[in-house]
């Protein structure tokens, strides 16, 4: 049933408005924003965490920059999709 959905942002372009209003662009760039930061954090807490020797911090950095790296793709995707 999902597959016969559309969002509210593919319906908005088929019938012809503007796809991204000021609101939701801005709303992308700041999320994409706040995405690479805290990827670079996460990179930067897990070099720290492997200089310090402190496993805990580096598993943590490391999963700060995965997850964060996973939504930047998928921020991408829908970019690109959209």
């Amino acid at each position: 049933m999902g597959a016969f959905s559309t969002s509210p942002l593919r319906a908005s372009v088929r019938s012809g408005e503007p796809a991204a209003p000021g609101g939701q662009r801005m709303s992308a760039i700041l999320s994409r924003i706040v995405a690479w930061l805290i990827f670079v954090g996460g990179l930067v807490g897990a070099v720290l965490g492997i200089a310090g020797l402190r496993v805990e911090i580096t598993v943590a950095g490391l999963i700060l920059a995965c997850t964060a790296g996973l939504v930047l793709l998928k921020l991408r995707a829908d970019a690109q999709a959209g």
